[in-house]
């Protein structure tokens, strides 16, 4: 994939936006249409950075095939990316960030509803209770997901400055074709 030409062609407008209400409400992303498998994000903050920055960290499995493409300004010019340091300062950033990333859909409403009981607000929860919603997801879904969400916390907990914890139900997504689940931006800047 020729990554400057297809930055310039989503510059100039050649991939028709999709609009998905859940993924502009959740994400605060716009999607484009990019192929048959793919999409196009446009995401105007580091949370999809942030999470990057855990599945190489972490080594993550359950994880959507996601690339970044590249990163503009406002005025549209292609500027060089954040350093490890400017990601996780705490500061917001007024680039958008442009990845091409599988094509997935969202968790019916009953995986949805399981995953905001147990994983929404597990920062607040202790060690023990932590513990025993990564045994919940094993025993309900796969020890794969369930271990991925353990490192996503561990992650979080080490980068606490500029971290919040952000995964929910909709923050799990499945692939069309063989029903995985996958899990997409767990995490927000902290305010």
């Amino acid at each position: 994939m020729n990554t400057e030409q297809v930055l310039n062609n989503f510059l100039a407008g050649k991939y028709p936006q999709v609009h998905c209400e859940k993924c502009e409400m959740t994400f605060l992303t716009n999607v484009y249409d990019f192929d048959e498998t793919h999409v196009l994000l446009e995401k105007r903050s580091l949370g999809l950075e942030y999470y990057c920055g855990a599945i190489h960290a972490e080594k993550l499995i359950k994880v959507p095939d996601i690339q970044r493409i590249g990163i503009v300004d406002e005025e549209d010019n292609i500027v060089e990316p954040p350093s490890p340091e400017e990601i996780y300062s705490g500061d917001e950033t007024d680039f958008r960030f442009i990845y091409v990333m599988e094509k997935l859909k969202h968790l019916d409403e009953g995986d949805s509803e399981y995953f905001d009981r147990c994983v929404k607000d597990l920062e607040w929860k202790n060690e023990e209770d932590r513990n025993k919603i990564i045994a919940g997801v094993t025993k309900r879904y796969n020890a794969e997901l369930a271990k991925d969400i353990a490192k996503l916390y561990a992650f979080y907990a080490s980068h606490k400055n500029a971290l919040a914890w952000d995964l929910h139900g909709d923050n799990l997504m499945k692939k069309p074709d063989t029903e995985e689940i996958v899990i997409l931006d767990p995490y927000t800047r902290r305010a």
